[in-house]
């Protein structure tokens, strides 16, 4: 095991806390990587490399001797798995420090295991997510060697699931602000303890959103379990949800994942608990339609509007929708004046000749917002794509 200076600095902050000595600890190659004495991280040890080299069971320094790096005190090897994987060194007389010395050396070598156990738990979890951003999100079931990277990490896919999506409700005010990350790290923990009580483990996070996987079940079922989930987390603390959940008709997890998403955001936009994909009808009608036609609809909407002048009017749109068309409340989800928000429409208007403020003109605005959306979450290149629609 390779002691990471990351670990070796709060196992010797933590240690600090104890003894009044100064501390080193020394990785595999005998050089300082953690130390009470700043200056010293870098240096080689030359305790450390005698107790590595020659795989001693102790080394005592009765006296400093700078030339060498190394002053009066004990040093001993930092075993895991019948190896030396580093050396932790206290200063001090021998009779002063050697029972301490071994305690801590004891001490370090439980906080090295949990270390170790922490980091292949994050390092588990890692690639857990990964194998289901590319299962559900991109697609991956189109890979060949999927079904046995999935029997790997012990998940059959091609046992029938639902897909469901829960977010914090306005997200989109908790993503750029400390206090809105702990929320959300918050409810990732609260989705985490309620799953587990159930007896399932699957799921992972995307873009603050928990992706949810569960067995088969009818609709009512999964509705219920989600209320469920709702119920729960707003016991612990308070949060209310946003859920999609994707229709039972679902032959795969990519094409489950993508109603999933199409359903959680109609619940965001009218800040619903749950809406099932079965329920939504605009989204299902745009579902079906082409991407060449999209990005047709696309281009004649936006004219010859540069991609970053799209996404521009896109969260314009977004937040005025989200709003329920209230002007006062868009600028203040947009953290603009009103009259700055009103010259941006006007603006909108002028180029697209639409008017998002007429109940005649804005459904076809709506409209493009809900294809933009769909297309940049199923990882379109769409600066390309609309550079390259004639």
């Amino acid at each position: 095991m390779h002691i990471s200076k990351n670990s070796a600095t709060q196992i010797v902050e933590e240690i600090s806390k104890l003894v009044k000595q100064n501390i080193n600890l020394m990785d595999e190659t005998g050089h300082i990587i953690a130390s009470r004495d700043k200056s010293r991280i870098g240096d080689f040890h030359y305790g450390a490399y005698k107790i590595i080299s020659e795989n001693l069971e102790e080394y005592y320094i009765d006296e400093d001797d700078l030339s060498k790096g190394i002053k009066k005190g004990i040093n001993l090897p930092l075993e895991l798995d019948g190896g030396i994987v580093g050396v932790i060194g206290m200063t001090g007389g021998y009779e002063e420090v050697i029972t301490s010395g071994k305690l801590l050396k004891k001490m370090t070598e439980i906080l090295l295991m949990e270390s170790r156990a922490n980091y292949r738990q994050l390092m588990n979890k890692r690639v857990r997510n990964a194998f289901y951003e590319e299962w559900l999100i991109n697609g991956g079931y189109k890979n060949a060697d999927l079904e046995d990277r999935g029997m790997a990490l012990g998940i059959d896919i091609n046992k029938p699931r639902r897909v469901f999506i829960a977010s914090i409700d306005e997200l989109d005010n908790l993503k750029d602000s400390q206090q809105g990350q702990s929320q959300i790290a918050k409810f990732e923990n609260d989705v985490d303890a309620f799953l587990k009580r159930n007896n399932y483990k699957m799921h992972f996070r995307n873009a603050s959103r928990q992706i949810i996987i569960i067995d088969n079940m009818d609709t009512e079922n999964v509705v219920k379990f989600a209320g469920e989930l709702a119920g729960y987390v707003w016991e612990k603390d308070k949060f209310e949800l946003n859920i999609g959940i994707d229709s039972a008709q679902s032959y795969d997890m990519h094409e489950a994942y993508v109603e999933a998403h199409r359903a959680w955001t109609a619940a965001a936009e009218k800040h619903e608990q749950i809406i099932c994909y079965e329920d939504i009808s605009l989204e299902l009608l745009i579902s079906n339609v082409p991407t060449e036609i999209k990005l047709e609809y696309l281009k004649k909407v936006f004219k010859d509007m540069d991609y970053n002048d799209v996404c521009e009017n896109i969260a314009l749109l977004k937040a005025y929708f989200n709003a329920q068309g209230s002007i006062q409340k868009a600028a203040d989800n947009l953290y603009i004046h009103k009259n700055t928000l009103q010259y941006r429409i006007s603006k909108l208007k002028e180029i697209t000749g639409l008017d998002v403020r007429k109940p005649t003109e804005s459904p076809a605005l709506y409209l493009a917002y809900i294809i933009t959306d769909e297309l940049i979450n199923e990882k379109y290149d769409l600066p390309l794509l609309l550079h390259n629609t004639k």
